[in-house]
């Protein structure tokens, strides 16, 4: 646990202005930005301008929008991944023999994030995530995996908070869910439907490094009726359990 006397209480309000714009759909403003997050109004102009200053947003009529240098704050931890060279060619190898875009993502407090994506058959539809993209633990594939592989108490912990309703099958029960999750684990592999999209279903399974425990997890997404039939959510879960053994010394 780091001290408080230890961080900068500064820093943190201008990420808090950084994240944001994650979920926005246009510009911000000043005002919107102070009341997404909680901070006074003038705090919210200095810390908005010194990003301004440093590169990392762009203004326009009063607005602002992130500039794409803050794609730098993540390359260090792509390229030390080595995705690029690496964990790309592998997913996108095994994407063309699965037939299904191929994501990849690590858990990132009580959500999944993707940090990679290879795209399948064009033909078929596709999640709609981007890389950068946050997904509820819960209630995804992708998701469910991550914490089936994850440490008990960090489970524990996850769940002990109130789980989002996104479709009228979700999940929130977390005796239910520590029921799935130990189906998972026997299983090898999480299989979702509806709960997150309403027809959309999700397979994933998990790269697993010291003690079993993930450290990410790879997963495909496609309307439910594709696979509704055990043996081809099992036929492609296989497929997937082959590309996390490979990328598991690289992840």
């Amino acid at each position: 646990m780091i001290a408080d006397k230890d961080i900068s209480l500064t820093f943190m309000k201008g990420m808090e202005v950084l994240e944001a714009f994650e979920h926005a759909a246009h510009p911000l403003t000043i005002p919107e930005l102070s009341r997404v997050t909680g901070i006074n109004r003038s705090v919210t102009r200095r810390l908005v301008l010194t990003l301004v200053q440093l590169g990392y947003l762009l203004e326009a009529n009063r607005a602002y929008t992130p500039s794409p240098r803050v794609l730098r704050l993540a390359s260090g931890y792509l390229k030390e991944r080595q995705f690029g060279r690496t964990v790309q060619p592998v997913m996108a190898s095994y994407s063309k023999r699965l037939g299904d875009a191929i994501s990849l993502a690590v858990r990132d407090g009580v959500d999944a994030i993707y940090v990679a994506y290879s795209p399948g058959d064009p033909a078929l539809i596709t999640s709609g995530f981007n890389i950068g993209s946050r997904l509820p633990l819960t209630a995804t594939a992708i998701g469910r995996v991550l914490l089936a592989f994850e440490e008990p108490a960090e489970v524990d912990r996850i769940l002990a908070a109130p789980s989002a309703v996104f479709t009228p099958a979700t999940k929130t029960d977390p005796a239910a869910i520590l029921k799935d999750l130990a189906e998972i684990r026997v299983r090898g592999f999480a299989h979702v439907t509806g709960e997150y999209e309403p027809g959309v279903a999700s397979i994933a399974v998990a790269v697993t490094g010291a003690n079993n425990i993930a450290k990410a997890a790879l997963g495909i997404v496609g309307p439910a009726a594709r696979f509704e039939k055990p043996e081809i959510c099992a036929g492609k879960a296989e497929l997937l359990a082959e590309c996390a053994d490979t990328l598991s010394s690289f992840v």
